[in-house]
């Protein structure tokens, strides 16, 4: 994670949108590192599931809304891989709220350290569920109101109280990465 360099609040959020993207905490700027094929493989395997749920059940998913969280001494602004707002949870801010479920897929050299604690302020500030992804190790690790940091792997199939009605398998999702 690189560290571009020091922001207001209004400066950062002057910035354009486009890429590199850049999160911000308290201060410090960070680009998001950039992905590479199996990052960008997973993401869309999981922006298709989350697309289907919603189509059935209703609210909001995309890729890399930048989340704002509520003013303190801890300011953060946050764009997660995926993201998903459940029906009645109102999302049409900028910065977005915390929404429903965040999702985080490791790209190379993150730290699974900064991605974790990641997951883990998105739980503490209003996300339900944060869902972290390692596509070189096959894994998800599972942040919600059950779990902080249980890792699912194999045949484990992908579930969530705040999601009811969602189930996606591993094996599913990271048949992707051996595609030809």
């Amino acid at each position: 994670m690189v560290t571009r360099h020091r922001l207001s609040v209004e400066e950062y959020l002057a910035l354009p949108e486009e890429k590199p993207y850049l999160e911000y905490v308290n201060g410090e700027v960070f680009e998001k590192p950039m992905p590479d094929w199996m990052h960008a493989a997973i993401v869309d395997e999981l922006a298709a599931a989350l697309r289907e749920y919603r189509r059935a059940r209703g609210g909001f998913s995309g890729p890399e809304g930048r989340v704002g969280f509520p003013p303190g001494e801890d300011v953060r602004f946050y764009l997660p891989d995926l993201l998903y707002f459940a029906p009645g949870r109102d999302y049409r801010h900028r910065p977005m709220p915390p929404p429903t479920l965040a999702v985080e897929v490791r790209s190379p050299g993150q730290s699974l350290t900064w991605l974790r604690d990641k997951c883990r302020f998105f739980r503490a500030n209003g996300t339900d569920v944060c869902r972290l992804v390692d596509p070189e190790a096959r894994t998800v690790e599972l942040f919600d109101g059950e779990h902080d940091g249980a890792t699912l792997r194999g045949d484990a199939v992908l579930t969530a109280a705040a999601l009811p009605g969602f189930g996606l398998g591993l094996t599913g999702l990271f048949a992707v990465l051996d595609e030809e």
